[in-house]
């Protein structure tokens, strides 16, 4: 498979070449229109005879983008290797470079260019995370269970491309322009790479002489994907945000596994679950509060809840809804709104179950999530797992399934992080539990807790897992790790957990919505159009700005009165009045806000409209001096304002010194 690419940037062509491991094609790219063709390598030399004006290599090609100078090159230049799934080498991108491709002499101005580079830096910062993975020769888009369902059903070899399932190939956007050419000329097919965006982490398990590799990999649905507050519930297509589907896989196929047991030799087992926001139409609105206003539209939500259970029907078979929420109440009308939609989902391969974790597992009570996995375990049971057997002696070709995963648990809380981790993680331990025993590695009577080095190794595993999912939808790691690390929840967990709650506050309010356009942009849910007016207008008033500043002021005289206090000490008389008074005004400048400003002070995403941003108040809108209208506007202005109206403004007789 190709591994490394050559981009050679010419007059009015990139021209793109496979390093090794495909035919004599190359990509030609025109710095015009960012039109892509396939080109003969004859061809190609013949047609760029001239030095190139620069060379560069790269690992993979993301996909091409459009803005408004014109196409950029999404570029893969750094990678390590993250593990490996069998035989096939999986990587992490540790650098992605964002390339000009578009013609040198094509240059923008005025408020182009600053919208170009406020593009630019967008896309840098969606590209900036260590959480895209990749492999040249297995299709990490899909479960082993669903890679085997379509090699069975195809006639022959297919590229990654053609395989790639479409909730999970992240690239997808960009890598349009790529497949297009590659669906009339399979040979581009070479330079499609699709990439997964989540988690990936492979360690070598050894037990009782038995070693083999324990792989957990998290892939990030691209269909409704954003940040907590500005991406929730489901769209008019039943796809839900925050979507991931997480498989754990027993690797004996890996070649560093080795087992007295010949019969274990190629096996591979792997087990699936997956996550989403709860599929209604809903929304946590910011106001600046620590608890931003809940939206709950059940009635609308039907046929959104409807589509998404039956493309899930379709993917996994038999569904578990798993709803974690609390029963009572900030959180009991989306626990209503699932349970009714549920009841009325009329389908024998469904079925809801509402497990109020808070109430369950309050004062650390942790091993009461036993209870959720008892009344589950009929259907962990009726589910199983995958598993399947390859040729040790061509690890590469496809195996025979011994048995299928039918049906998958579907696991939601508010924002399907924190308590969704723990569930999951928990889950995932008593499945593991079970393969290993049906293997023969473990005894009837053995258990996970059993092997001190293997129980590290799980926690660990789930508490990156937890952090990575958390990371990329709220901007912090993960809450309760430390139970899913250790075991047990301590104090200096929930300190943390308090820190990184303070920091969503924040992140939520104050920086979220620009988070939100970087998404917007990477995934094509906002295009860029030139001609088009900026998105990136600046909508504070006056006023707001004003509040900002004053906010300032009294911060500033705060901190002076307690670095130097009046009368020589913090406590004396003149310095209580003067940190008291500056108090009253914070206090007062940020009741203002709160009360009318805060609209247009929070951080709302620019590049895709957000229904539920509130207008903005501008107190001078209706606001008229046409004195200052005279003496400020053009001529032509001037001679339209008659004596009268500046008088009726300006009721004096007096003249300004």
């Amino acid at each position: 498979m190709v591994q490394s690419y050559k981009i050679a940037f010419y007059q009015t062509t990139v021209v793109i070449e496979a390093a090794r491991g495909a035919s004599d094609e190359r990509l030609a790219i025109d710095r015009n229109d960012g039109a892509v063709t396939c080109v003969s390598a004859s061809a190609a030399s013949s047609a760029f005879a001239v030095a190139p004006q620069r060379t560069m290599t790269a690992h993979g090609i993301m996909g091409i983008i459009s803005l408004l100078r014109g196409p950029y090159l999404v570029l893969i230049t750094g990678r390590e290797v993250a593990g490996s799934i069998g035989s096939s080498t999986v990587y992490r991108a540790s650098e992605i470079r964002v390339v000009k491709a578009a013609i040198e002499s094509r240059v923008l101005s005025g408020t182009d260019a600053f919208d170009e580079a406020t593009y630019l830096r967008l896309l840098d910062s969606a590209l900036a995370v260590n959480s895209f993975y990749f492999s040249y020769d297995t299709d990490l888009t899909s479960s082993l269970e669903r890679q085997q369902q379509k090699r069975q059903g195809a006639s022959g070899s297919l590229p990654l491309y053609r395989t790639a399932n479409d909730e999970f190939f992240y690239n997808k956007y960009l890598a349009e322009p790529l497949i297009s050419v590659a669906a009339s000329n399979p040979s581009a097919s070479a330079f499609v790479l699709p990439v997964i965006h989540g988690f990936f982490e492979c360690r070598q398990v050894m037990v009782r002489g038995t070693a083999f590799n324990y792989v957990l990999v998290t892939r990030r649905g691209r269909k409704r994907q954003g940040t907590r507050y500005f991406s929730r519930g489901a769209d008019e297509e039943g796809n839900v945000s925050n979507f991931a589907e997480t498989e754990q896989i027993v690797d004996f196929a890996a070649p560093n596994a080795s087992s007295t047991n010949p019969d274990l030799a190629g096996t591979q087992m792997s087990y699936v679950q997956v996550r989403g926001s709860i599929p209604i139409d809903w929304a946590q609105v910011i106001n600046m509060r620590y608890v931003p206003k809940l939206n709950v539209t059940v009635d609308e939500s039907r046929e959104r809840f409807n589509k998404h259970m039956m493309r899930l029907i379709s993917d996994y078979n038999d569904v578990v809804a798993v709803n974690l929420v609390n029963k009572v109440k900030y959180e009991k009308p989306m626990g209503d709104a699932f349970s009714k939609l549920s009841q009325e989902f009329k389908s024998p391969h469904y079925h809801y179950t509402h497990f109020d974790f808070h109430k369950e597992c309050s004062k650390m009570r942790w091993d009461r999530i036993g209870l959720l996995l008892d009344e589950l375990a009929q259907f962990t049971a009726k589910f199983g797992y995958f598993k399947i057997k390859h040729d040790p002696r061509a690890l590469s070709q496809a195996g025979e399934p011994l048995q299928l995963q039918v049906g998958v648990v579907r696991s939601n809380c508010m924002d399907c992080l924190d308590r969704t981790n723990v569930f999951q993680s928990e889950l995932a331990r008593v499945v593991l539990t079970k393969q290993l025993r049906d293997v023969g590695v473990f005894t009837d009577v053995d258990e996970i807790a059993n092997f001190t080095g293997m129980r590290s190794m799980l926690n660990n595993v789930w508490a990156d897992n937890a952090d990575a999912v958390s990371c990329a939808y709220s901007g912090t790691g993960a809450l309760k790790t430390d139970f899913t690390r250790t075991g047990q929840r301590t104090k200096s967990g929930a300190l943390q957990d308090g820190r990184n709650s303070v920091e969503r506050y924040f992140r939520g309010n104050f920086f979220d919505g620009e988070r939100q356009d970087t998404i917007d942009l990477l995934l094509g849910t906002f295009k860029v159009t030139p001609g088009t007016p900026s998105p990136f207008t600046d909508d504070q008033t006056i006023e707001s700005k004003t509040l900002v500043g004053a906010v300032y002021v009294c911060l500033f005289m705060l901190a002076y009165a307690f670095l130097y206090p009046r009368g020589g000490h913090w406590f004396c008389l003149s310095n209580f009045v003067f940190t008291s008074s500056w108090v009253f005004v914070l206090g007062f400048v940020a009741f203002t806000v709160m009360k009318s400003h805060t609209a247009e002070l929070l951080n709302w995403p620019k590049l895709s409209a957000y229904q539920y941003r509130p207008a903005v108040m501008r107190a001078n809108s209706t606001l008229s001096l046409p004195l200052l209208d005279r003496l400020l506007s053009s001529p032509d202005a001037k001679a339209s304002l008659r004596n009268d109206e500046i008088k009726k403004s300006w009721p004096t007789d007096k003249k300004l010194a």
